[in-house]
């Protein structure tokens, strides 16, 4: 069995001959850049030559067939045009201006926000912001071509993704959390209608994205952080009135344009919206922040893994790889795949990406052990 067919079936919710593994296929299912070169050296790898930096605030990179080779990983990217440049403006300090005029500035390994460019607007400010363009020249250049290649060529799954923020985050990002979050409640009407504009732009990226590539990929990728440590930032209620149905019409055009599975990335603690989710059009939900309040394993699997797919919680990388030992590790990653890969539905990858301070022999243990794990066996 190939990796698109073993991942097929997963993500039908059968067990295929052997669990999934993922490493590198988004910006949070990877390794931060540090502890990526790190890693190469200590598995005897050459430096990378290209060192292909996914997403430049979490500092998150896309590995080397090398690596992804050794460590029996399912998934290729299809990679953003590395032609394009966005419209970024850069500043003496070490902060810069994104697309929709969010400052960020550098803080040792990450970039933070440090302007929200709408924290004082009104609604009549809207039609006057700055908002990116899906739609500008040489965004997707290359990426057909990219992606016809893999699937011909190869046998990998392929995953597309991460192209633009979901509803909800992008306007707490836009606004800042504290004014998003007090608009729900005090300003519906601003907040719905600085949620449409986002919706608009997400659904403008889909569209431009999957006309390239959607006959290709087998799994499409969006993100919209809903999840707090401690609960959702919002409530049940409130996510039903005011995102599941922009979630989705946006997961509905993404299912106009492609067969692929639909995967939302949101951390935190989630287990109460899940049910929404679904019914919203998410197949697969990563992170699974095991650490997270509710988002216990055996509980997420015995009550919804029948009907949605989980990509992650292969070991904690909040409290767990930082502190435990080898052998640790290999307990707690060996006791993940006895909860959750009965039944499929699920692939296999540690929480978020890999941060830099985490020693690579502690990485080469979390796969080496998913490998030795992996297999089905049948009776």
């Amino acid at each position: 069995m190939n990796s698109r067919e073993r991942v097929s079936l997963a993500l039908d919710h059968q067990e295929p001959d052997m669990v999934p593994i993922d490493l590198g296929s988004t910006e949070n299912t990877t390794l931060s850049r540090i502890a990526y070169i790190n890693l190469r050296k200590h598995l005897c790898l050459e430096p990378d030559p290209a060192l292909y930096v996914i997403n430049r605030m979490m500092d998150s990179v896309y590995p080397q067939e090398d690596l992804l080779d050794q460590f029996q990983i399912d998934f290729r990217p299809v990679r953003p045009s590395e032609s394009y440049k966005s419209n970024t403006r850069e500043l003496p300090d070490d902060s810069f201006y994104d697309e929709y005029h969010i400052r960020w500035k550098k803080a040792l390994y990450y970039y933070d926000i440090i302007e929200y460019p709408l924290a004082n607007s009104t609604i009549d400010d809207l039609p006057k912001a700055a908002f990116a363009d899906p739609y500008e020249s040489g965004r997707v250049e290359g990426i057909r071509n990219q992606a016809q290649y893999l699937y011909e060529k190869t046998d990998y799954a392929l995953v597309v993704g991460h192209i633009a923020m979901g509803p909800f985050e992008m306007s707490g990002c836009l606004r800042g959390y504290e004014n998003f979050l007090t608009d729900l409640y005090n300003d519906p009407k601003y907040a719905e209608a600085l949620m449409d504009k986002n919706l608009e732009i997400a659904i403008g990226f889909w569209d431009v994205y999957l006309n390239e590539v959607g006959e290709y990929v087998q799994v499409v990728c969006q993100g919209d952080d809903l999840g707090t440590q401690m609960g959702p930032w919002i409530s049940p209620k409130m996510y039903r009135q005011f995102i599941k149905p922009r979630h989705k019409q946006l997961f509905d055009f993404i299912r106009s344009k492609t067969n692929a599975k639909i995967f939302l990335h949101s951390c935190g603690s989630v287990y109460d919206l899940i049910p929404d989710l679904i019914e919203a059009g998410v197949q697969i939900l990563s992170p699974v922040q095991r650490s997270a309040k509710k988002m216990d394993l055996q509980m997420l699997k015995k009550d919804f893994g029948k009907d949605i797919c989980f990509w992650g919680g292969g070991i904690d990388t909040q409290q767990v790889l930082p502190n435990a030992n080898v052998d640790e590790i290999k307990d707690h990653v060996s006791k993940t795949f006895d909860i959750m890969a009965p039944g499929g539905g699920w692939v296999f990858v540690p929480v978020h990406n890999i941060q830099a301070d985490i020693p690579p022999r502690k990485i080469a243990t979390i796969y080496k052990t998913a490998i030795e794990k992996r297999l089905y066996y049948k009776g």
